[in-house]
């Protein structure tokens, strides 16, 4: 077997992340009934499980990204298989295409041409997508219908790897809901519910971390927020220090961008925000953009 390599010191936060969200995951199912708050604290968990595998697919803890994937594998928030979880985060860091209709895969924005050619109604529908209420309430149930799409799609090659990948994940989650039903005694409406508001919650840090502006620089946000969301993200509140250092870790990030912050708010022109739930106030049914992408 090829020895996997790691800077333990360094990457001892990442695993400590990594540990503590399946341990406390396995805490409030095993105690799911005596713990206090129990369906919140399920719903951070799955959030944060979201948090480690965007910093696993970044090349932490170790040097066999094979070994680390396995480490992110189970999707416990049910929603995407890692595998196309991962495929589509690292195209969505070429930076030059960020926020581009149908080439960013984590763009909201809809193309000039396909925006005419839309229904008045999907036209309204594409602008409560960009208020807050509208992305929390309906955007994890937009991103399960594409999911779902491109999982019939692998159908057309059903010997390939791309549907085998498909085709174990809708097998492990059918297994995970069952189990967790059968042993712990959680009726799998009630998880699917949490993974639905734990992506709402994702949503949140996602809601306008990247706007469209000719200058790629430009386009990826600096968020200052409180301590428990900078760890509940893993620091990727701060997105353009993120998408300029995407191999760093992430507890670096902070210190990367204290030591430069000039340097950084300059560079992605001022494109910065303070506290997550001001966001609530200014765009709960307000849309923070419009939906069709301008051209440059």
């Amino acid at each position: 077997m090829k020895y996997i390599k790691t800077n333990f010191p360094n990457e001892l936060p990442t695993w400590i992340a990594i540990f503590l969200v399946y341990f406390f995951w396995w805490i409030v199912l095993s105690n799911f009934y005596i713990i206090p708050f129990a369906h919140l604290f399920l719903v951070i968990i799955l959030t944060f499980h979201g948090s480690v595998q965007h910093e696993i697919l970044h090349g932490h803890p170790t040097s066999h990204q094979g070994f680390n994937d396995l480490l992110a594998y189970p999707s416990i928030a049910l929603w995407s298989p890692y595998f196309v979880y991962k495929s589509s985060h690292l195209k969505h860091h070429e930076d030059i295409n960020l926020t581009i209709p149908n080439i960013d895969p984590e763009s909201y924005f809809i193309s000039k041409d396909d925006w005419h050619s839309l229904s008045s109604y999907r036209q309204k529908f594409a602008a409560f997508n960009m208020t807050l209420l509208g992305r929390l309430m309906l955007g994890p149930l937009w991103y399960f219908f594409a999911l779902k799409k491109e999982f019939l799609m692998s159908f057309k090659k059903p010997f390939s790897i791309n549907f085998l990948g498909w085709f174990s994940h809708e097998v492990f989650v059918v297994i995970l809901l069952y189990c967790i039903w059968s042993f712990f005694n959680i009726h799998f409406f009630t998880y699917i519910v949490c993974a639905y508001l734990a992506h709402s919650l994702t949503m949140l840090r996602s809601f306008y971390e990247h706007r469209p502006n000719s200058n790629p620089n430009h386009r990826s946000v600096i968020m200052q927020t409180s301590y428990p969301l900078r760890i509940l993200f893993l620091n990727n509140n701060y997105h353009f220090v993120h998408h300029k250092n995407p191999d760093m870790s992430w507890h670096q990030i902070p210190r990367e961008y204290n030591s430069n912050s000039g340097k950084y708010n300059q560079s992605n022109g001022f494109f910065l925000e303070k506290g997550y739930f001001k966001w609530f106030k200014k765009y709960l049914v307000k849309p923070v953009t419009e939906p069709k992408h301008p051209a440059f």
